[in-house]
């Protein structure tokens, strides 16, 4: 079971377990079922078959939510308790253009808990051995690559191609999509960035392309690879936690001068 909720949460599945904590038959105590958003059910023994139907409804409500709860319910005039925890999957930042910046994106991305996979159309780039901390290296044209994969509100995407010729591609095909992706983040100078607007600009509305982060990544000076990488995913990090980006000093730096005797605690 345990295993099989992995692989749904590796498939990008938000998953629910459920497990009898209250029973007046103690056989019950402990039976676990997994859930998920789109109805699916699994449990393991046949007499629990009898619970099946009033969970789903249950568990939808807290999937929209997002919330674990411990709930309460009469089945067949027998009081039930069961609490339902809700494993969200890992955020899924996929990266494409394998170069010099991917690889500390990678590095910096894996240690935050994020699901990645890197995607270019070069077989010397494209390599397992290049990204050991990536989940996935994936060599395809982006074009191909950006019309059949799973995209959904947990997905965040890079762009790092080597030319405005690839960035155009996949933004086209992103673009067409019915999901809409978390955060799409596109590198380049002002001159690459302008050019691809004016090949993508009559194709999609301004809404659209206000959903692009480009230039990429937060104003922190960065010149090597390393400190750009730092700058994206601080800017990921601030787009994922709804926060400013500003210096946290900012807020209190007056306050820590008086001691905080503003009526403020921290």
């Amino acid at each position: 079971m345990f295993q099989i909720m992995k692989d749904a949460l590796k498939g990008q599945k938000v998953s629910a377990l459920i497990t009898i904590t209250a029973h007046p038959d103690s056989t019950f105590l402990g039976k676990k079922f997994l859930a998920w958003e789109d109805g699916s059910f699994y449990h393991e023994q046949l007499e629990t078959e009898i619970f099946s139907d009033r969970l789903r409804e249950l568990c939808q409500s807290l999937f929209r939510k997002r919330k674990t709860k411990c709930i309460r319910l009469s089945v067949d005039q027998t009081e039930v308790e069961f609490f339902i925890e809700i494993f969200l999957p890992p955020p899924h930042l996929i990266i494409a253009g394998a170069g010099h910046v991917c690889v500390p994106v990678v590095q910096m991305a894996s240690l935050l808990g994020f699901c990645t996979t890197v995607i270019d159309d070069r077989p010397e780039f494209a390599r397992k051995s290049r990204f050991p901390l990536a989940n996935e290296v994936i060599c395809k044209s982006y074009l191909d690559f950006f019309r059949e994969c799973k995209l959904s509100e947990n997905t965040w995407v890079l762009l790092l191609t080597r030319g405005h010729q690839f960035d155009v591609m996949s933004l086209q095909e992103l673009l067409k999509r019915e999901e809409t992706p978390a955060y799409i983040g596109m590198i380049g100078s002002r001159r690459r960035i302008a050019g691809v607007f004016e090949q993508i600009k009559n194709e999609f509305d301004e809404t659209s392309l206000d959903h692009i982060y480009t230039p990429v990544g937060l104003d922190l000076g960065a010149e090597t690879p390393a400190e750009i990488a730092v700058s994206i995913v601080a800017e990921i990090l601030m787009v994922k936690n709804k926060k400013s980006g500003h210096s946290i000093s900012n807020d209190i730096r007056k306050l820590a001068k008086l001691g905080f005797r503003g009526g403020e605690s921290g």
